[in-house]
């Protein structure tokens, strides 16, 4: 049994109560966490992501976002609001807006921010759910280690013992409950977090090699061989790296020698970061990635002293990059298979296509709460440009245990011609049928050229015949019909015009939505090649893209 009874929600957070909530909220659990409170640190760790001073007025003026979510509120202390979705509590609780007043560089800026953190260890220096789960735990141990220099006093004061006080007491119950525990998606921050510690508190420094030897093992397995990350999320490439370049630096500070595993994720995730960007420097729209701030890759790339160019394909993460000319496509081909839990968008065979800094094929795009009916939705088939049917989702090929691996995709290359030749079985369980599609694009650039086939292996079952070829729109792009309506005409921002055209029978545009940053809800359009499958005759359904002449 794993679940208690569940109690009335606190301080706006949903309600939660399973066994290991009532095992570490009672009493005897948090005199475990007793400790002795040392008088200092003797390390600042190093945080290389940039903060937004402006975002930190904001906060001092009660205003709160987080996650895509605002919350305006008169008395300035945050944690009590209600109305507001778990994803948001939970970036209000990791404590990364700190950096923001670090930013913002004022003393009035340091006195708040003590001021919050003050209010937060009132209400929870004692263990309460989702606030002290690991990976928020994490994030906010990371937080309060990096920006301790501007918040501890340079006297000793009350502030400095509650806070250190507080940080000792979850630095123990994260060491605690990270022995032992099941693999999750990714906890190089748990690891993070207590090197951070183990470097930081005066009498931790013994610790400092088997947290270091627990995060080598952890990036030995989630970053494949290939460079992926096992998330396929483009976003949290950049992350990863952030976090690392941060971990060497703050190494090298302390006199400590710097893995060469560590080094080796660096030189092999900016690689994969380039490989994910589009011509205006922002990333692709793939698994939960969101694109961030322009500039925000470059930056962080050039600290990262990594020169590797972006590599034309990911054998072991599954996706395919093709540039000729001033045109990228970038593919998730699903090649390498996924294991249970690696698979959070449904977006098999789906592309991206840009020409210059101009996106013109995209997928939809997430949330921040991918629990949420948004977050569900935008991970679904449909919301990304590739084959659906119905309201079913394709699935990933799983990975073979042995590695062995069935060749998804096929390159070929003439003088600066492209074809790519793709299969999916990601609708044989569920329908019955097979995925081969064709690319191809010219030297050029300005010619995009494709075949998708659908190979029915038996007859589809009841109210699942019905498919859609989906070509999701960047907001930005002027759309209309031809005079004929068999074309589709597209002009972007620079007057650039291009032609999509196909002799399918049933092409439409219809609705669609655009959620590429936190918050953003854009309307935008949709290409759609439709039909149904009838007995078990294949369907081949060719299409093109080309850009006119000026």
């Amino acid at each position: 049994m794993s679940k208690a009874a569940l109690t009335p929600a606190k301080g706006g957070l949903p309600s939660r109560r399973l066994i290991s909530d009532v095992i570490y909220a009672s009493g005897a659990y948090q005199a475990l966490l007793k400790s002795r409170v040392p008088k200092r640190l003797v390390h600042t760790p190093v945080e290389i992501f940039p903060g937004n001073g402006e975002r930190a007025d904001s906060i001092y003026q009660g205003h709160f976002e987080f996650a895509g979510f605002s919350l305006e509120q008169d008395d300035q202390v945050p944690w009590e609001a209600e109305s507001m979705p778990l994803a948001w509590h939970k970036k209000l609780h990791q404590f990364g807006w700190i950096r923001d007043f670090y930013a913002n560089g004022t003393e009035a800026a340091r006195r708040h921010s003590r001021a919050l953190i003050l209010s937060w260890i009132e209400k929870f220096d004692g263990y309460r759910p989702y606030v002290w789960d690991e990976d928020v735990l994490a994030h906010r141990l990371i937080s309060w280690f990096c920006y301790s220099s501007i918040l501890l006093e340079e006297e000793k004061s009350e502030f400095n013992f509650k806070f250190l006080r507080s940080l000792r007491r979850q630095y123990i119950h994260l060491g605690r409950i990270t022995k032992n525990k099941p693999e999750g998606e990714d906890r190089v921050a748990s690891w993070q977090a207590l090197l951070y510690g183990a470097l930081s508190f005066p009498d931790m420094g013994k610790s400092s090699g088997k947290y270091l030897a627990s995060l080598e093992a952890e990036l030995s397995r989630v970053v494949l061989a290939d460079g992926c990350h096992i998330s396929r999320n483009p976003e949290r490439h950049l992350i990863l790296i952030g976090d690392l370049i941060g971990i060497r630096n703050t190494l090298m500070a302390a006199n400590e020698m710097v893995p060469v595993a560590i080094n080796n994720a660096i030189d092999r995730l900016a690689p994969a970061i380039r490989f994910f960007q589009h011509g205006d420097g922002r990333l692709a729209l793939f698994n939960g990635g969101l694109k961030l701030p322009e500039g925000y890759c470059d930056n962080i790339l050039s600290l990262s002293d990594a020169t590797g160019r972006a590599p034309q394909r990911f054998p072991q993460g599954g996706f395919e990059r093709i540039k000729a000319g001033r045109a990228l496509l970038i593919l998730e081909s699903g090649e390498g298979g996924r294991r249970a839990g690696e698979q959070s968008h449904a977006g098999l065979m789906s592309f991206e296509f840009s020409y210059g800094r101009e996106r013109l094929i995209v997928n939809c795009g997430a949330v921040r709460d991918p629990e949420s009916a948004w977050g569900n939705a935008l991970a679904a088939t449909a919301a990304h440009s590739t084959l659906g049917f119905d309201n079913i989702n394709a699935v990933f090929p799983a990975r073979h245990a042995s590695g062995e691996e069935h060749k998804l995709a096929v390159r070929n290359e003439d003088e600066g011609n492209i074809w790519l030749d793709l299969e999916s079985n990601g609708y044989l369980d569920t329908v019955g049928v097979l995925h081969r599609r064709r690319l191809y694009l010219d030297a050029s650039g300005m010619a995009l050229r494709g075949e998708d086939q659908i190979i029915p292996e038996r007859m589809p079952p009841s109210g699942r015949s019905h498919f859609s070829l989906r070509f999701h729109l960047h907001p930005e792009l002027s759309i209309s019909r031809s005079a004929s309506g068999k074309n589709i005409l597209i002009r972007t921002p620079s007057g650039t015009g291009w032609k999509f055209l196909t002799a399918a029978p049933r092409l439409s545009l219809e609705e669609s939505v655009y959620c590429s940053e936190p918050g953003e809800r854009r309307h935008n359009q949709q290409i759609v090649i439709s039909g149904q499958l009838i007995d078990q005759e294949p369907i081949l359904i060719k299409w093109a893209m080309t850009r006119l002449s000026d």
